[in-house]
C-alpha cells in the first residue's frame, strides 16, 4: 500500500510553458564537438568501473523509443565489434501488460468507489511531517495502482473528482486537494521485478515473496506476470480486500502461484519463515494511530527476521523514515543493510520521486 503524499500540482506550469519550450529546443540545438570531448576525457584521468556504468544507464534511460533504443545498443555493439543477433522492435503492450490492464479495470468494476476503500474501512491521516496540513476534508484517496495522473485529470474534467475544496463554505477561499495512493503504480511495480531491485539481487526464480497488506494484490499479479518468482503470498487483515484478491488469482488463473492469507500478520509468523523477501508499503500509516501498536509491530517484525540472514525486505519508504515518523526505538544496524538501487529514470523525470520512494534491505 502506497502512501505517498501527492499534492494536486496539475497544470501549475502552463503560464511558463512558452519558455520552458524555448529553452528546452535551445539546449537539444547544442552540439559538443570533438574538442569538447577530448577536454573531458583529458581531465578524468581515472574513472570508477561503476561510475561508467552509471554514465551508461543514464544515457540509455533518456532514450524512450524502443526502435531507438533498438539503435542505440546496435551501434553500441557494432562500435564494439560485438556480433548479436538481430533485435525484434518490443510492442508497444506485451502481453502481461495487456492482462495487467485487464485485471486493473476489472478491480475498478468490483471496486464501490473511485477512493476504493473497503465498506466500513476507517482511514486515518497520520501525524507526522510528510502529511502536515492533511485532513480528511481535503484529501482523497485515488489509487495509484488503477488510476494515473491522465486518469485523475480525466476524472476531475468529468466532475467526479473535485480539484479544490473550500476553506470557508461560500467563500471563494479554496485550495488544491491533495491526493494520495495506498497503491504503487504498475511502472513502480514492474521497476521492483527488474533487474535494478529484485530480478538483481535475488534468484526469484527460487524465492518466496511475502506482501504483508497487500490489499488490492497489485504486487502479486504483477509479480505474476513480469517474473518468475516461485511463489507469491499476501497477507490481507482486512477480509473484503482478501476475498477481492481471491476472486482475481481464480479468474485469471494464477493460484499456481499466488496464495492469499487473510488475517493479522502478527498471528502468521509462520508466512515469514517461510519466505525469502517480504514487502511492505506503509502497512500501518494510514490504518493504525496507536504508536504501540506500531511499535509492536515492527518488534514482532525485527525478531522474526533476524535470524534470517540474506532474506530481502522490500519498503516504501524506508525504514529510516517509517521508524522516525512513528518514533520507533528500534536500531537498524546490526540487523539490516541497505542496498543501493539505481532509479530507471533520470532525476529530471517526474516520476523520478516515484522510484525514490522504493528501498531495499539484506538482513544481515
Amino acid at each position: 500500500m502506497t502512501l505517498i503524499p501527492k499534492n494536486n500540482k496539475r497544470k501549475k506550469e502552463e503560464a511558463n510553458i512558452t519558455d520552458e519550450v524555448e529553452e528546452d529546443n535551445n539546449t537539444n540545438n547544442k552540439k559538443i564537438n570533438d574538442e569538447d570531448y577530448n577536454t573531458i576525457i583529458e581531465n578524468e584521468e581515472k574513472v570508477d568501473i561503476e561510475t561508467l556504468k552509471k554514465r551508461f544507464k543514464d544515457m540509455y534511460r533518456l532514450i524512450k523509443d524502443e526502435e531507438e533504443k533498438i539503435e542505440f545498443i546496435s551501434f553500441v555493439c557494432g562500435h564494439l565489434n560485438v556480433n548479436i543477433e538481430p533485435i525484434k522492435a518490443i510492442n508497444k503492450e506485451s502481453k502481461p501488460d495487456s492482462i495487467l490492464q485487464t485485471i486493473i479495470q476489472d478491480l475498478k468494476d468490483q471496486l464501490p468507489s473511485i477512493t476504493t476503500e473497503a465498506p466500513n474501512e476507517k482511514i486515518t491521516i497520520p501525524k507526522n511531517s510528510s502529511f502536515e496540513g492533511y485532513t480528511k476534508e481535503n484529501t482523497i484517496n485515488v489509487d495509484g495502482f488503477l488510476y494515473t495522473e491522465e486518469d485523475i485529470d480525466d476524472l476531475i474534467e468529468s466532475g467526479e473528482l473535485k480539484n479544490n475544496y473550500c476553506l470557508d463554505c461560500g467563500s471563494k477561499s479554496i485550495t488544491p486537494i491533495n491526493f494520495i495512493s495506498h497503491s504503487t503504480t504498475p511502472n513502480q511495480l514492474k521497476y521492483m521485478f527488474s533487474n535494478d531491485v529484485l530480478g538483481g539481487n535475488c534468484n526469484l526464480k527460487q524465492s518466496t515473496i511475502l506482501d504483508i497488506g497487500s490489499r488490492l494484490g497489485a504486487l502479486l499479479y504483477t509479480g505474476y506476470l513480469f517474473s518468475d518468482t516461485k511463489k507469491l503470498i499476501g497477507c490481507e487483515i482486512n477480509q473484503y480486500f482478501s476475498d477481492l484478491q481471491k476472486s482475481m488469482i481464480n479468474r485469471y488463473k494464477m493460484t499456481d502461484r499466488i496464495e492469499i492469507v487473510h488475517g493479522n500478520i502478527l498471528d502468521n509468523e509462520k508466512l515469514i519463515q517461510q519466505s525469502d523477501i517480504i514487502y511492505m508499503n506503509n502497512v500501518l500509516e494510514f490504518f493504525q494511530q496507536d504508536k504501540k501498536k506500531h511499535i509492536e509491530f515492527w518488534q514482532f517484525i525485527q525478531n522474526q527476521t533476524k535470524s534470517k540472514k540474506g532474506l530481502k525486505i522490500l519498503t516504501i519508504p524506508s525504514l529510516e523514515e517509517s521508524f522516525k515518523n512513528n518514533k520507533i526505538p528500534l536500531k537498524l544496524k546490526g540487523w539490516v543493510k541497505k542496498i543501493q538501487l539505481d532509479s530507471p529514470v533520470p532525476q529530471d523525470d517526474p516520476t523520478f520521486p516515484d522510484y525514490q520512494e522504493i528501498h531495499l534491505y539484506e538482513v544481515l
